[in-house]
């Protein structure tokens, strides 16, 4: 995996002058992806996203000075391989060892719809940058994550939190629709819209049994065969965000807002994804949430995660799972997993306890 240092990239992170710690906490969000907006890139941009921080399932992971580098408390080797490789493209990035031992408390599911791979990267470069005494703006931590090279919610979750929207690429800085893993290198997309949604609006999160989402060369070649959209079903993405979500959002209208995002699930981007013929038969699953209490929802990303919100004050949390996971078994639609959960904020370093700095 290519990498980019700090001098490669012109920053010139300062070294504090404090004492440093011997381990840090870094705890994030994960994030659902909504939809992205220009897939036609007539207008002179490309790509732009719309998505949000969810606080649970977060990452949450220890980086304790001194080697041998290992990672503790992953489900499996494939995990642990992936902490450690998040480790060592931080560490060649700061120009840092990479000697330190990581605790995985709380994980984000892999290739699943909720951004994992931005969030670790970006905690791996936290970590190790407080360990180092490095003194990083966060445009400088994200520029040196080369994530964001299509989507830039993740980026965004890790530093804003909340809901989000980005706007996309110029077309002379991408010449051409590709995901994230085939674009690093991008500029970050600007971030115009950010807000921290009502107190009691919640999310409730399905994992479809069985359905991965695509990744990789699988994902290049659908964002190839499905692009460029036409310039219409771009407008119609980008007046439902516009004149719909965002003003509902403003306005605190959960209905609105809920019934904008199953909108979305039938047009542009959303729509192709829906199409995929091992996504198909989940479509209905964004309605039966709606039909137990949920205001609407969708598909995050490539899939398979569909999540939907609610209204906290008039909805309890276990009852919505309890009634959205029967209506799910009689639909023949089987869950992974299915949660509830709130927006989340952006990543957070601790000193963990019984940690003190050293000088």
């Amino acid at each position: 995996m290519s990498s980019v240092s700090a001098d490669d990239a012109g920053l010139l992170p300062h070294r504090r002058e404090t004492s440093l710690p011997d381990a840090v906490e870094v705890r994030t969000s994960s994030r659902v992806h909504i939809t992205l907006i220009d897939m036609n890139g007539s207008a002179g941009r490309r790509d732009g996203s719309v998505g949000f921080a969810v606080a649970d399932p977060g990452l949450r992971l220890v980086l304790a000075r001194g080697g041998p580098p290992r990672c503790d408390g992953a489900a499996d080797p494939a995990e642990a391989a992936r902490v450690m490789a998040a480790v060592r493209y931080a560490a060649a990035a700061l120009g840092v060892p990479d000697t330190v031992r990581v605790r995985l408390h709380t994980s984000v599911p892999a290739h699943s719809g909720f951004g994992s791979g931005t969030q670790l990267r970006l905690a791996a470069l936290r970590g190790l940058a407080e360990l180092g005494g490095l003194r990083l703006a966060d445009r400088d931590l994200t520029a040196l994550s080369r994530r964001g090279g299509t989507s830039g919610i993740g980026v965004h979750a890790f530093t804003h939190g909340g809901f989000l929207v980005d706007g996309g690429h110029r077309t002379r800085d991408k010449d051409a629709f590709a995901p994230s893993r085939f674009a690093e290198g991008m500029p970050v997309p600007p971030l115009v819209y950010a807000r921290t949604p009502p107190e009691h609006w919640g999310i409730v999160l399905a994992l479809p049994e069985g359905v991965r989402g695509l990744e990789g060369t699988a994902e290049r070649d659908f964002m190839s065969a499905h692009t460029p959209l036409p310039l219409s079903d771009v407008r119609a993405v980008a007046h439902t965000v516009l004149m719909g979500l965002l003003p509902a959002l403003e306005e605190g209208d959960l209905a609105a807002f809920g019934a904008c995002l199953t909108r979305l699930q039938d047009m542009g981007w959303k729509r192709a994804h829906w199409q995929r013929p091992e996504l198909r038969p989940w479509r209905p699953l964004v309605d039966l949430m709606c039909a137990q209490g949920a205001a609407g929802g969708g598909l995050s990303s490539t899939g398979p995660l569909v999540y939907a919100v609610y209204d906290r004050s008039e909805c309890d949390d276990s009852e919505l799972v309890r009634r959205i996971g029967a209506a799910a078994g009689r639909a023949g639609l089987p869950l992974a997993s299915l949660i509830t959960t709130t927006f989340g904020g952006p990543a957070a370093t601790v000193l963990p306890r019984g940690v003190t700095a050293t000088p």
